[in-house]
């Protein structure tokens, strides 16, 4: 595994620690379809949340890590989310997306940080 997908899987793990702190409940980690791919899918009460994490090492050269989650990137995590809806019965769930930045140690939680994207 390269430094870089060890480094993201440290801020995932980081990320489902923080939330399952807050009460969230884990339904799925890495969900991968052809349609593009969820860090995590989780439930904060009645609503389903996918959440992409997005993990630096240090501000550098690459910017913010939420700036990375780009239209596209959100339109096939939103893609994702329809699959994951559809093959887990959910279709009629109440939905959210948010994102969760690790920046070195600090955790940033953004709810709903952006709406599903045309599927």
């Amino acid at each position: 595994m390269s430094r870089c997908a060890k480094l993201g899987k440290s801020g995932e793990a980081l990320a489902e620690r923080y939330l399952l702190g807050l009460g969230y409940r884990l339904l799925h980690r890495s969900y991968r379809t052809r349609l593009g791919e969820i860090d995590l899918v989780m439930k904060d009460g009645e609503t389903v949340v996918f959440v992409e994490v997005k993990t630096r090492s240090a501000v550098g050269g690459f910017g913010k890590p939420e700036e990375a989650v780009d239209a596209r990137k959100r339109l096939r995590i939103s893609r994702a989310a329809a699959s994951f809806l559809q093959r887990a019965g959910l279709q009629d769930a109440l939905v959210r997306f948010d994102v969760v930045t690790v920046l070195g140690a600090e955790i940033r939680h953004i709810p709903d940080a952006f709406g599903a994207s045309k599927i």
